[in-house]
């Protein structure tokens, strides 16, 4: 009997969003700008969960939880994805990269701010201080660096703005009281958020049209919409489970920079394993045991 089921559902979402980025560059290669493509991926998926999780009283659940809604809607899906994309398109690649692999550290400290009790302690710090090399190991800097410019600073502030905005968002969702389905949570914040975004894309970047494109965006956008349908509400019933923390959950973000490597392998020629990413994922996966496990280690010690 897994005791904390909370972090096995934060695992799964983990995977899923592995394979996220590639499948995002490639749906915009078809003449698709960001915001239009967000938009139509996730009003999609708020269609599909809304017809799965269709119920009598509804509306009257949102008009009673309608502060969690806002939030989510306006949040974590519409201002979270905005920044993300208007980050991710003034920033170099590999910059992004490294910003967005920071995410459960950010969260953690916000977690430590906010909640009361999701504190930091030594074995905490430790295992976020071996995570960080191994993900830098992973996602490696090149010996001449990366100017950035003034705009590229702009860009990682909206990287790190949506690290916040969702890290807060899965704060609020954790400590929220009510009883909701985790589907229907990611239904409504999926389907007016896309609906958001869709719009607000329209109005910035024109419209783009989605009809009798080749068959590579379809199925760029079906992947998306899977791991979307799956991956948040494998993440709310993480956030949920009252035995896990919101801090444990996010440590299992570490998942991602393990997988995309990997796929990076698999699916590009041009990318091979090396000692450095080898060694960065032997050093992330210590981190993680050590994240859960160095409590009783430090116990044991000072016995």
């Amino acid at each position: 009997m897994i005791k904390k089921k909370g972090l096995m559902y934060a695992v799964l979402a983990s995977v899923l969003w592995a394979i996220v980025n590639p499948v995002i560059k490639a749906g915009l290669s078809y003449d698709m700008s960001p915001m239009n493509f967000a938009g139509l991926r996730f009003t999609s998926v708020g269609i599909i969960l809304f017809i799965y999780t269709w119920h009598k009283g509804m509306w009257e659940e949102i008009k009673a939880n309608k502060k969690l809604f806002t939030l989510l809607i306006t949040v974590n899906i519409f201002l979270g994805y905005a920044v993300f994309y208007l980050g991710v398109d003034l920033v170099d690649g590999a910059i992004s990269s490294i910003i967005m692999g920071t995410t459960p550290f950010v969260n953690i400290i916000l977690s430590h701010i906010l909640t009361k009790n999701d504190k930091l302690n030594k074995h905490k710090i430790i295992s976020i201080l071996i995570s960080l090399v191994g993900l830098l190991l992973i996602v490696g800097v090149k010996g001449t660096g990366y100017s950035i410019n003034g705009m590229g600073f702009v860009g990682i502030l909206f990287l790190y703005l949506n690290i916040i905005f969702q890290g807060y968002s899965a704060i609020k969702v954790a400590e929220y009281k009510a009883n909701i389905d985790p589907i229907f949570l990611n239904a409504v914040q999926m389907f007016f958020g896309g609906l958001l975004l869709y719009l607000s894309g329209v109005g910035i970047e024109g419209y783009k049209n989605f009809i009798g494109k080749p068959f590579g965006f379809y199925l760029s956008l079906g992947v998306l919409v899977f791991v979307s349908v799956f991956a948040f509400s494998f993440w709310f019933m993480a956030l949920q489970d009252k035995n896990t923390k919101v801090s444990e959950v996010n440590m299992c973000r570490l998942i991602n920079p393990i997988l995309g490597a990997i796929l990076s392998w698999i699916m590009l020629p041009d990318e091979k394993p090396t000692f450095n990413t080898i060694a960065g994922m032997i050093i992330i996966v210590f981190s993680l045991i050590f994240y859960f496990r160095g409590k009783e280690y430090f116990e044991k010690k000072e016995k």
